[in-house]
């Protein structure tokens, strides 16, 4: 009897021991497996946080390069715009030197339409010059031929 009872309590033990250590075991891996699933949607979640903060850092990337890039034109353009107003301020001041030389020209001008009519007869004179020389010139040249031929 005492056997008996050895082997109840014996069984009893090894029964309690194998549903404890099962339950343990079990609980363990069933929190491991809801770990697992825990950390498994966030890690898809965080694949797709991961993937939205990659688009926003290619977007500021994309961002600052058109920056850049317009930062760049208005240096090409305002390069541009220097020399440019360069070659206007000299052209201005060519103008301004030309627009001087054209006032001086016109008052010298006026002077000379003063003096118009002594000018004229001088042209004329000159004119009437020019067509005798030219006339005696010819009919001496016709009279050496005709002479001399």
């Amino acid at each position: 009897m005492a056997v008996f009872l050895l082997k109840i309590i014996f069984l009893a033990i090894s029964t309690l021991s194998n549903f404890i250590t099962r339950l343990f075991f079990s609980t363990i891996a069933n929190l491991l497996i809801v770990l697992i699933h825990a950390f498994k949607v966030p890690g898809e979640s965080m694949q797709g946080v991961l993937e939205q903060v990659g688009e926003a850092i290619k977007g500021c990337l994309e961002y600052f390069l058109e920056l850049l890039i317009e930062v760049i034109k208005t240096i090409i353009s305002s390069v541009f715009d220097a020399l440019i107003n360069g070659v206007t301020g000299s052209a201005a001041v060519t103008g301004s030197a030309i627009g001087g030389l054209v006032e001086k020209t016109r008052t010298s001008f006026e002077g000379l339409l003063n003096d118009f009519p002594e000018i004229m007869e001088g042209f004329s004179e000159m004119i009437s010059t020019v067509v005798t020389d030219l006339w005696n010139n010819y009919k001496d040249a016709l009279g050496y031929v005709t002479e001399n031929a």
